[in-house]
């Protein structure tokens, strides 16, 4: 039965990293606004990794600033990335 507690962790992984993506995209969405929100979901679709590196930094700016971060905020933020 080694090979069902390895599927059974590989399953475990995959659930756990679409949690902690839903989780992301839960917060996207109080951080930015609809435009904003739906470029990063482009951007997620295009380019993960990307994705991933600037969401950090827009979470970290909605903290800080305290309000929601505006499409061409992220535009401005998106262009120091690439």
């Amino acid at each position: 039965m080694p090979q069902d507690n390895s599927k059974d962790e590989e399953l475990q992984k995959i659930l756990e990293a679409k949690r902690a993506e839903q989780q992301l995209r839960a917060s996207l969405r109080l951080a930015l606004t609809d435009e904003a929100y739906e470029r990063m979901m482009n951007v997620r679709i295009s380019n993960p990794s990307l994705f991933s590196a600037v969401a950090e930094v827009l979470l970290a700016t909605f903290r800080r600033v305290g309000r929601k971060l505006t499409d061409e905020e992220v535009l401005n933020i998106l262009r120091r990335f690439t």
